[in-house]
């Protein structure tokens, strides 16, 4: 009998040490996991996450247009250069397209389960990500977001109806839609005066902070090149004014090739921004089109041209950025907004006002110095911009540093 007990004994001796081995190795094993998962958590204690200096880059998924057209691609480019320079140049930058396609894409559910296991923050813009139809959008799913979000550089504008006065678009995001992304956002700048004043008659406010294109830097010496002329068009079918205006467009691009080539003796380059601009640009054989579709090669034309008339926005806020001497000509109020909120509102031509666009234009052509006068007279408002959205992502940043990395 006392052997059995002896037996009995050593066997529950056996079976707990087992369980405290067990025990020990599944404690090791998830302080392994927390700390795979939290790499700002030092220890585990009842007294809560003791934080640590990140040793790691951080990841920031980023959710911008993509689209056929290098106007946003200039966009992406300037606003990582943006975040390299507050986030530092080991930064792992997502590039997230702002529409679900079939394995990612846009703020829906399947898209916001990576971006809470991989991301460290999260970044929405630029661009016109307001309207368009430009963006998938899940409330439910953005609701459960649990990273911080920066929305930068986002328009929002109306644009010319049948009888030229200001209405708002068809494919704008719904105004609750609108209302929750920014309530969810940690900062949310917009760019332009007029887009901050539309989300404030929805009850949203935001910060003005320009375009990241707008930060890039100037030519050295800030000289004019000596190129070709170049003109930025877009297709008369995807501006959104009256149908007498569209066709005046064919026509006034016709005269205007022309009189450029009289006044100033240079080949006239048609820059295609999108791929739909390429079947305009086919009607007019007296001049070469060019299709941009590398953001780089797109930066040197427009560094090296020795000027561009610009029916696309994209295509002048880097020339003044750069130097290059450049004219704008606007359709719709986010475009003629952008230009304003710059500092170059005298400098723009207004197609549903102006009555002889060839003329404006080339008064201005010939006017560089002008042109040289009213963009240095500019920059203390477009340091200002940058001021802005570089506090604001610096505030994001400092998110980030603080509790990025920690769920809740």
């Amino acid at each position: 009998m006392g052997l059995f007990w002896a037996k009995y004994a050593r066997a529950l001796f056996q079976t707990d040490r087992a369980k405290l081995t067990a025990s020990r190795a599944t404690g090791l094993f998830s302080a392994f996991m927390t700390r795979s998962r939290y790499p700002n958590i030092q220890t585990l204690s009842r007294a809560g996450p003791t934080l640590r200096p990140r040793a790691d880059p951080m990841n920031l998924f980023f959710v911008h247009p993509h689209t056929r057209n290098i106007g946003n691609d200039i966009i992406g480019f300037a606003t990582s250069k943006l975040l390299y320079e507050i986030f530092g140049a080991a930064t792992n930058i997502i590039n997230i397209p702002a529409m679900q396609g079939p394995l990612f894409g846009g703020l829906v559910a399947r898209q916001i389960y990576d971006m809470n296991r991989f991301a460290d923050g999260v970044v929405v813009g630029g661009g016109n990500l307001f309207e368009n139809g430009q963006i998938s959008y899940d409330a439910r799913a953005v609701q459960a977001l649990n990273r911080p979000m920066l929305l930068i550089a986002l328009s929002h504008g109306r644009i010319a109806g049948r009888d030229g006065a200001l209405e708002d678009r068809t494919d704008a995001m719904h105004p609750d839609a609108i209302r929750h992304l920014v309530g969810r956002s940690t900062v949310a700048l917009v760019r332009d005066i007029a887009s901050q004043a539309i989300l404030h008659e929805l009850g949203v406010e935001t910060e003005i902070g320009g375009c990241p294109t707008l930060f890039l830097p100037p030519n050295v010496n800030e000289t004019t090149p000596d190129g070709d002329l170049m003109i930025s068009l877009r297709h008369p079918s995807r501006m959104n004014v009256p149908p007498t205006l569209q066709w005046r467009i064919a026509d006034d691009l016709r005269r205007l090739i022309t009189a450029l080539r009289v006044e100033f003796a240079r080949p006239v380059r048609l820059a295609c921004h999108d791929y739909f601009d390429l079947e305009f640009a086919a009607g007019f054989p007296e001049a070469v089109t060019v299709y941009f579709d590398d953001v780089h090669r797109y930066i040197a034309a427009l560094r090296t041209c020795a000027m561009n008339i610009c029916y696309r926005l994209h295509g002048f806020l880097p020339c003044l950025a750069f130097g290059t001497h450049g004219i704008h000509l606007s359709y719709d109020e986010r475009g003629r907004s952008m230009i304003e909120t710059a500092g170059m509102s005298s400098w723009d031509i207004n197609l549903l006002e102006e009555t002889d666009c060839v003329s404006a234009v080339m008064d201005r052509a010939r006017d560089a110095d002008r042109y040289r006068r009213l963009r240095s007279a500019a920059q203390p408002v477009i340091a200002e911009l940058r001021e802005t959205t570089m506090a604001g992502v610096q505030k994001f940043r400092a998110i980030l540093d603080g509790a990025g990395a920690v769920e809740g």
